[in-house]
């Protein structure tokens, strides 16, 4: 058997910060550890992230056959070291239990295929996290979301290549646009490439331009991404979907920061700085061979996670408020928030912080009173009633069938009906977005 351990920073309850605790800094505590390889110096783990694997890029290289190109990796977390496998072939195990994701805590041998690694933890150190409560779009005042703050607007002014990683809907592109407004960049362009609807036959042409008459159809010399964004910043949105053929190619445009267009005989140069988003997991699409691991160490220069809305529900008031402020209903801010808190007090928030702006979005448009209010969420015009006022079984099939009836047919609606950008920003499968369009007589394209 797998055995997982769910990581999160304890959180308080859901009722918003005191003032007193938002104007000061809060202490996050950071234990940090000792990892030691028979026959090496001791390696120490830090925030940022340590990768052990046969790969040679791997911060901890292990000349081991059963061990995997990428096979794990360790950073300090909370309360101590979080140790994740990457996809292993031969799995990552802690004494005789096989792990994908836990917190080390005490000392304990780590076995990566026939080698056996020793782990020993550190004092606890003090991180100021902060006072901010916000970095560009995004809002936070719980210590993950304050130290994160903190974190990118360090590295913002820099040139490195960031890598951020987070599961959908939790603001991976308005995080790389805050980072390229706080830097040195900011007064050049920000190109986003969606790396997930790039034509398999015009992706090298859409990154790096092309000439006249390169191929059929290409009636003038034109411009790539790169060249775009020249002087600025190149977002990859989901960089995990990124086509095979193209990887290479990525990877001597970022080493040398020279493009050729399709078609041409000469080497372009271009300065831009690079940020790139997954919902992927990388190290596992890299052990299967589908995804560089030197391209990945190559963009992968700063790595940030931004955490699911579960694993930050104090930050759900704030939130809220931000939102009726924006549409100009700051008075309904505090019914909203009690609204959630009672309503929503056990939901995941699968689709994080986009869902919550939605739902906070309809219960502040629709009038005062918590009992009408709680009748039409998570619809706009529907009728759901998903406060407990019927048998648990039965109001949870109602509100689920009622979230997947207004999810997908606004979907419908942003794509114009393309089943395969539904399936983009769904994250899922285009046979899985047909069957729930069939389910709810919707119509695509």
């Amino acid at each position: 058997m797998v055995a997982r351990v769910e990581i999160g920073v304890p959180s308080r309850s859901m009722s918003a910060a005191s003032d007193a605790t938002r104007s000061r800094a809060v202490q996050w505590f950071v234990r940090g550890g000792v990892l030691v390889v028979p026959g090496r110096e001791p390696v120490r783990v830090g925030v940022a992230p340590i990768v052990l694997g046969r790969d040679p890029s791997c911060a901890v290289v292990l000349e081991d056959r059963e061990v995997s190109a990428t096979h794990c990796e360790l950073r300090a977390e909370g309360p101590g070291v979080l140790l994740r496998d990457l996809g292993s072939r031969n799995g990552t195990f802690v004494g005789s239990v096989r792990v994908r994701e836990g917190i080390l805590t005490a000392p304990c041998s780590i076995q990566v295929g026939a080698s056996v690694l020793a782990f020993e933890p550190l004092e606890k150190e003090r991180v100021d996290v902060g006072f901010d409560e916000a970095f560009g779009p995004l809002v936070g005042a719980s210590p993950r979301m304050r130290h994160l703050f903190r974190l990118l607007r360090e590295v913002s002014p820099t040139d490195l290549s960031i890598l951020i990683t987070g599961e959908t809907g939790t603001g991976k592109e308005l995080a790389a646009q805050a980072v390229h407004e706080n830097s040195t960049r900011s007064a050049g362009p920000f190109v986003v490439v969606d790396c997930a609807s790039i034509p398999g036959a015009l992706a090298e042409s859409l990154l790096f331009g092309h000439e006249r008459g390169a191929f059929t159809g290409a009636t003038e010399r034109r411009n790539g991404a790169f060249h775009d964004a020249h002087r600025g910043t190149i977002f990859l949105d989901e960089l995990g979907e990124l086509p095979p053929e193209l990887q290479p190619k990525l990877l001597r445009a970022l080493a040398e920061r020279k493009v050729k267009r399709v078609g041409a005989s000469a080497y372009d140069t271009v300065d831009v700085r690079v940020l790139a988003a997954t919902r992927r997991d990388l190290g596992r699409s890299m052990n299967s061979g589908r995804f560089r691991s030197d391209l990945f160490f190559r963009i992968a220069q700063m790595r940030v996670e931004l955490p699911p809305l579960r694993d930050r529900r104090e930050d759900i008031p704030l939130l809220i408020q931000r939102v009726c402020e924006r549409m100009g209903r700051s008075e309904r801010a505090a019914e909203v928030v009690d609204l959630v808190m009672t309503t929503l007090a056990q939901h995941d928030f699968p689709g994080n912080v986009r869902e919550l702006v939605n739902v906070a979005s309809v219960a502040a448009s629709l009038p005062s009173g918590a009992e009408s209010v709680a009748a039409m969420l998570p619809l706009e015009g529907g009728g759901v009633v998903v406060a407990p006022t019927s048998a648990f079984g039965e109001a949870k099939r109602d509100a689920v069938a009622a979230f997947e009836q207004r999810y997908f047919g606004e979907l419908v609606r942003a794509t114009g009906g393309n089943v395969s950008e539904m399936a983009r920003r769904a994250g899922m499968e285009r046979h899985h977005v047909r069957v729930f369009l069939k389910k709810h007589g919707l119509s695509a394209k």
